[in-house]
Formats: C-alpha cells, structure tokens, sequence
C-alpha cells in the first residue's frame, strides 16, 4: 500500500477485528462523501510496516498527513465533526 504523499490525506489505522474500527465505517464513508481530503484505511494487520511508522499503539487511529509529514491525530471513535474538524 502506498501513502498519497501529496496533499492533505487522512489515514485511518484499523483492523478486521476491532470493533469500534468497524462501527466508524458509516462515519468515514460519509467523510469521504462530504470532504475533499483524500482517505485512505490502513490495516494495521496486513500493512504493520506502515502502522510502525507512524508509531500507532491503539485503534482507530487517525493521522492527518499533508505532504508526507504529520499535522495531527486522534485515538479512538470519532464523529463525522470531529473528523471534519481534524483535517481543517
């Protein structure tokens, strides 16, 4: 898997089996429905090298990554505002 390096992207760190990473799903599709942010999912599982990299220690994750750098990031479930809110 390949991370947009331009732009503004928010990157969702998930796997198959965790719970509140499947309940964010109707959240994120709006997201992306509703933003012009790039979205991308990560499966912590199957892309570990890229969980690594970011240093994520718990899911859900988000990380907003605008031109391959880090801005911000929030652990845990989130609303549709507190996503629209994070990649402001």
């Amino acid at each position: 898997m390949e991370i947009s390096k331009k732009g503004k992207v928010l990157l969702q760190f998930t796997a198959d089996w965790c719970g509140p990473c499947r309940a964010m799903k109707s959240v994120t599709e709006e997201f992306q429905s509703k933003s012009d942010v790039t979205f991308q999912k990560v499966n912590v599982d199957k892309e570990s090298s890229i969980a690594q990299k970011y240093g994520v220690r718990s899911i859900p994750c988000f990380v907003v990554v605008e031109d391959d750098k880090e801005k911000v990031r929030k652990i845990g479930s989130q609303s549709l505002s507190q996503l629209l809110e994070l990649v402001k």
